[in-house]
């Protein structure tokens, strides 16, 4: 199943994937922290350290922390945030 919806692309999220190698997704409100790590490590073949998870207006958000081995800012730029 898919729970990944879509980036979330703000000057927060811009930040922080920039400064701590984090991008932050919309994801499903059914998703959890495994799913999203594995789907985010099979779409985008990066290493995912960390999942954080919170609830919003707009849905579920997931925080996701990559390993220093790869760049938030290329995946980003995969996706088409940059």
């Amino acid at each position: 199943m898919d729970y990944i919806i879509s980036p979330i692309v703000t000057e927060k999220t811009t930040l922080m994937m920039e400064k701590e190698n984090k991008i932050t997704f919309l994801v499903n409100r059914k998703a959890t922290k495994e799913a999203i790590k594995n789907e985010v490590e099979a779409r985008f073949n990066v290493k995912v350290t960390k999942v954080n998870m919170m609830i919003a207006k707009n849905g579920k958000k997931a925080i996701v922390t990559l390993a220093k081995d790869f760049s938030a800012e290329e995946v980003g730029g995969r996706m088409g945030i940059f």
